[in-house]
């Protein structure tokens, strides 16, 4: 079974995330699949319009695959810097590609899959939806900095700081998502505003994609992601060296063991 279902009907492109046991968190293989099909997407004359979803009610995405990390670590700073970049590189594929791509959002979606959803140019989320940064938790930040960019600042700080759950019903009210709608209507309307833009002249659609994008990258948003992900490096290696026991726990058992094992040592 991929990791990543891809196909096109009527010119909408749909990627759908598809590791529903594992809440669909991001490991290397779904990450290489998920930058094929944007490259699929992108080179494709007939696709107007991407959707990107998720398998399962549980979680549009938890994330990267902490597991996989922490088991095997990447160490050195050039190799750390590599593998980050080539991370960026897959999410900026939604930035720079000249077709809108629209976050469909279910249930959890948290670090890994909070950016990836962000990067997109539309969110649509059901009710149920969560948001969430718990990275600073377990010692992390982003590697992806696109968040200033689609929120508040103060809004920005509250979901990072405090590593906490927005609702989308507060990303919708702060503006981040685009419309609200129930659980078992999320496909359908998420198809139905990829319908509307498909049916918009592709040429000059490409151009306001562009358009707008290059005003965010004057206000400095790629200069932004470089510096975040020099920082995601450094505060990974720093990870390694000082969250042993922690890192210990979620190669052993599982993240949720791990999360509970923080949060007895908080309370002492």
């Amino acid at each position: 079974m991929s990791a990543i279902i891809y196909e096109v009907k009527d010119r909408i492109a749909k990627i759908v995330l598809n590791r529903p046991e594992a809440r669909n968190a991001l490991n290397k293989d779904m990450v290489k699949l998920l930058g094929e099909a944007l490259d699929n997407a992108a080179n494709d004359e007939n696709v107007h319009v991407v959707v990107i979803s998720a398998a399962g009610d549980k979680a549009f995405s938890a994330g990267f695959d902490l597991k996989e990390s922490i088991s095997a670590p990447i160490l050195g700073i050039e190799n750390r810097r590599e593998n980050t970049r080539w991370e960026l590189d897959t999410w900026l594929k939604i930035w720079d590609m000249k077709k809108p791509v629209i976050a469909a959002v279910r249930g959890f979606c948290i670090g890994g899959g909070n950016h990836l959803a962000l990067m997109c140019d539309m969110i649509i989320a059901a009710e149920d939806a969560q948001f969430g940064e718990p990275e600073i938790e377990f010692s992390y930040i982003p590697d992806i900095l696109i968040q200033p960019f689609k929120m508040p600042p103060n809004k920005v700080r509250e979901l990072m700081m405090l590593g906490e759950m927005m609702s989308a019903s507060e990303m919708y009210r702060v503006g981040t998502v685009n419309k609200l709608v129930p659980a078992e209507k999320l496909d359908e309307e998420a198809m139905k505003l990829a319908a509307k833009i498909a049916a918009m002249p592709k040429a000059a659609i490409a151009m306001l994609k562009t358009q707008i994008n290059k005003a965010y990258e004057f206000m400095g948003f790629k200069h932004s992601a470089d510096f975040a992900a020099e920082l995601f490096n450094l505060c990974r290696l720093n990870q390694m060296d000082t969250d042993t026991e922690f890192n210990n726990i979620v190669k052993k058992d599982s993240l949720k063991a791990a999360m509970d094992w923080k949060k007895k040592q908080k309370a002492k």
